[in-house]
């Protein structure tokens, strides 16, 4: 079961935690990969494997002139984060408030903070391209510096490539923004899926922050009522179902996004 501390505060320790951080939007198929292999180091250890991650994501709060920036968007609702990361086994997660004061914590500061002093960390794995601290200036080179004065150890996850795809949250996002969705679901290792209800003859995501596909039309599975339906998905000022006649006012519904379909 996983259990889940909101701030730093409410951390109750654990024996011999390994420990990785990041944002894991998407609980994709490198992010499942890494929990794995804390699950593995802590059975060794008779440890629990952590997640150290924040809220909000910090690209929705962190200043930006970049346009595409502004216009960021998430795979994952941090509910559907969190049933994502229990069902790959994750023991715990730390969720770190993330607001312009904690992005300020330097990358020292950020280790001995909340790594050393609140986790007791044992062990760390770090992804290939991780960065942490403030303006992401801390490396791998320098967490092993760290691990060094604080008497931990640092592994550095290597990158994940599927069908000569390089797996990370951003390239989903772009496959998603482009209406890809058959390659976006080989990256996650499911298919992409949003909350939401339906409204006056329109479905609306239940977050405002949750990506959606580009326009077009696409094979999706719909829960409603326990219930999944195949039905054609068309998104184009707004997303609409023709097929599911028998849609009623507030019904809750999940979308699976199976793939795009070219007419």
């Amino acid at each position: 079961m996983l259990k889940i501390s909101r701030g730093i505060e409410n951390w109750t320790p654990v024996n011999n935690p390994i420990v990785t951080v990041g944002s894991f939007d998407g609980v994709h198929l490198a992010h499942r990969s890494i929990i794995a292999l804390l699950n593995h180091y802590a059975e060794m250890c008779r440890g629990e494997s952590v997640l150290v991650t924040f809220s909000p994501h910090p690209r929705l709060i962190l200043p930006t002139k970049d346009e595409f920036r502004k216009k960021f968007r998430l795979l994952t609702t941090e509910e559907e984060k969190e049933y994502l990361l229990e069902k790959a086994g994750l023991k715990n997660i730390l969720v770190v408030r993330f607001d312009e004061k904690f992005s300020a914590l330097s990358s020292q500061n950020f280790i001995k903070k909340i790594l050393v002093d609140t986790l007791q960390v044992r062990h760390m794995v770090v992804g290939y391209n991780h960065n942490f601290g403030h303006d992401r200036h801390g490396s791998y080179e320098q967490m092993q510096e760290f691990g060094r004065l604080y008497d931990f150890e640092v592994d550095k996850y290597p990158e994940l490539l599927v069908q000569n795809e390089h797996v990370s949250s951003s390239c989903i996002r772009n496959f998603i923004r482009e209406g890809r969705l058959s390659e976006a679901n080989n990256l996650l290792g499911y298919e992409y899926f949003i909350h939401g209800n339906w409204h006056q003859n329109i479905f609306e995501p239940n977050s405002k922050f949750k990506l959606l596909p580009a326009l077009g039309h696409y094979l999706t599975k719909v829960k409603v009522k326990g219930i999944y339906h195949y039905a054609v998905c068309d998104i184009n000022e707004e997303i609409c179902f023709p097929d599911l006649q028998f849609l009623e006012e507030g019904d809750a519904m999940k979308i699976n996004f199976i793939r795009e379909i070219n007419w």
